[in-house]
């Protein structure tokens, strides 16, 4: 059961807890990152100072530094690479000298006369050496854990390498985990992708985390600039559902490439397809998201003069562009992440796994949905029925729970009839993800008369999406849970839709956060 929040000042508690708990990813980034994560969090600053025109500078500053510091990474993949190969083929040279002394005669001898020599190196020594030289040009001393972990590489390395023993192997035609040649292979390819998906993923969140911040800074600007129309009618409906159409067809068309170029299993051209779509998305959007602000001026209006009806079918469209701006946000993050992936020397398994698996998928499927039910009508459902309800928000809370379970609660109103609806959401903060009062909101779930999770009350319990599941059988989604890490669609997978809101601080309350995303999302999901 909802209890209600003790505290006088929920938001600036909850943003000051926000705000901590981004420090210690912050802090742990190397330092060439740390601008990335600046920048980021510089966005919070111009939403607290509820500065839109600051918001969508910073923003597209994100956006450029992002793009820049991919390239910088795309140049860095490429180099390793190619040294890694040029590596790999020099210890294969390497292996076939060393074998040719293994089957010859001379074996033993020259095994024991590089034991002798290893000893008398004196790699401790050397290694001191190169160490002091090292601090010399760093300006500071190293670490004694790295230090520790040197010396430990060259503790007893004459009986590590085990001549003997790796020239009897050799000789008998093996070349894996041989330890004389350990020294001369390239350094474990894994180890490096995981340093490189370090720096992958700091880029990508600031791509995804900028374009965000400009969706809603050019929405909230237009909302006060973009004035609603006083005669909209019915016929003006088909003018936005073209814009919407022709905004999803940059989508659709974007995610076919991709899906072609993965069928065809070229790294070129995946790479061009990726990146393609991601500078379509980041040039169009803003202007989709200032249509949006237009459409919620233009429903307020309606809202107003009483025309209930025409306003609901308007917020289903709002509703529909924002769930195609939300797509938008995770395909360029999507687009990024496949791109890098395309390099070669990554171990993204779930990369991998898209491109193994997309032979066997299919390019979309149907998501659940529930029988379509007015709200006038719902208390008339079966018990335990499946239904999509819609509405305009009129609350939205997500109080403590016994237990520390997360719980949101929605109050949905069809102005037509006036009838009123709740639903609960599992596993989801609704303020914090942007829903405010007054925004269109669609959903699909289980109708309960005694709804455990309203106090016995009659409520829609929301439809939880299994995207992993769904993903097997649709590329779309599979290729949109690419970008899961830095942003997520379907907030807490809710088969769960609503339309944009307007941002307003208000002390007292959590449930005015239209940009609520940008303050409360992890930048980066582990």
């Amino acid at each position: 059961m909802p209890m209600a929040n003790e505290s006088p000042y929920p938001l600036k508690d909850t943003l000051k807890r926000a705000r901590f708990d981004l420090l210690p990813a912050f802090n742990k980034q190397p330092t060439e990152l740390l601008k990335l994560f600046r920048e980021v969090l510089t966005l919070q600053q111009s939403i607290l100072s509820h500065s839109w025109k600051e918001l969508d500078q910073q923003a597209r500053l994100c956006i450029g530094l992002g793009y820049g510091e991919y390239r910088n990474l795309q140049g860095l993949l490429e180099s390793t690479n190619y040294l890694h190969t040029l590596h790999h083929r020099m210890g294969l040279e390497f292996l076939f000298v060393l074998r040719g002394i293994a089957i010859g005669e001379s074996r033993n001898q020259w095994a024991e006369n590089l034991e002798r020599r290893i000893r008398s190196m004196d790699p401790e020594n050397r290694l001191n050496k190169i160490l002091v030289k090292a601090e010399e040009l760093a300006g500071n001393k190293l670490s004694e854990q790295t230090l520790t972990r040197l010396r430990k590489k060259i503790a007893g390395l004459d009986e590590r390498i085990n001549l003997q023993e790796s020239m009897a192997r050799l000789a008998n035609g093996e070349i894996k985990n041989i330890d004389l040649l350990k020294a001369y292979f390239p350094e474990n390819t894994s180890s490096m992708a995981l340093r490189l998906n370090s720096v992958a993923d700091a880029v990508i969140m600031c791509l995804s985390r900028g374009l965000l911040a400009l969706t809603h800074a050019q929405f909230n600007i237009a909302l006060d600039t973009e004035a609603a129309s006083t005669d909209f009618s019915k016929r003006n409906i088909h003018s936005i559902k073209t814009i919407i159409k022709v905004f999803s067809s940059l989508l659709k068309s974007g995610h076919k490439r991709i899906y072609s170029a993965l069928l065809l299993g070229k790294s070129v051209e995946i790479k061009q397809a990726c990146l393609f779509l991601a500078g379509d998305i980041e040039s169009k959007l803003p202007q989709f998201a200032s249509a949006q602000a237009v459409i919620h001026n233009t429903i307020t209006e309606l809202l107003r003069r009483g025309s209930g009806g025409l306003a609901e079918r308007l917020g289903d469209l709002a509703v529909d562009a924002h769930f195609l701006t939300r797509i938008a946000i995770a395909s360029q993050a999507a687009c990024y992440r496949l791109a890098l992936g395309c390099e070669g020397l990554n171990s993204d398994r779930e990369t991998k796994n898209l491109q193994k698996n997309i032979y066997t998928m299919p390019f979309s499927t149907t998501l659940p949905n529930g029988k379509n039910i007015e709200l006038s009508k719902l208390e008339a459902s079966p018990e335990g029925e499946f239904v999509e309800i819609r509405g305009f928000v009129e609350e939205v809370t997500s109080p403590p729970q016994e237990g520390g379970m997360l719980l949101s609660h929605l109050m949905l109103k069809d102005p037509s009839s006036n009838a009123e609806a709740n639903a609960v959401v599992r596993f989801a903060h609704l303020p914090h993800a942007g829903i405010c009062p007054g925004a269109f909101c669609r959903l699909s779930g289980t109708y309960r008369h005694h709804s455990s999770l309203f106090d016995g009350k009659p409520a829609v319990e929301v439809d939880s999406l299994t995207l992993a599941e769904i993903g097997k059988s649709s590329f779309e989604v599979s290729f949109i849970r690419l970008a899961n890490r830095w942003f997520q669609p379907w907030r807490s997978n809710a088969n769960l839709y609503w339309s944009l809101g307007a941002h307003q601080v208000d002390e007292h309350s959590e449930a005015t956060l239209g940009a609520g995303e940008l303050l409360f999302t992890p930048l980066i999901r582990p």
